[in-house]
């Protein structure tokens, strides 16, 4: 589980720095100035969403699709992380 915990981030920040925001900048998008890296991210991962079913770009709406379910399953992780060392009573 500690595996999972520290691998999913990892691989939503690597997809983030070499292919969603360089997609961005690329297209002239993803400029949030004075945004924290949360609100960047977003900002960027929605932008290429939008540039690439624009542009029918499918490699792009997979990646952007991965992260959207890496994220799911961060929550997931983390949750049941959470609750599954609840003592029983």
């Amino acid at each position: 589980m500690a595996v999972a915990i520290l691998f999913i981030p990892l691989a939503i920040m690597l997809l983030w720095l070499l292919s969603i925001r360089p997609y961005c900048r690329r297209n002239g998008k993803g400029y949030t100035p004075g945004a924290n890296i949360g609100v960047t991210f977003w900002v960027d991962w929605q932008e290429a969403q939008e540039i690439a079913k624009v542009k029918d770009n499918r490699s792009m709406i997979l990646i952007c699709r991965m992260v959207f379910w890496l994220h799911i399953l961060a929550v997931a992780t983390i949750a049941y992380a959470i609750f599954s060392t609840i003592p029983k009573r």
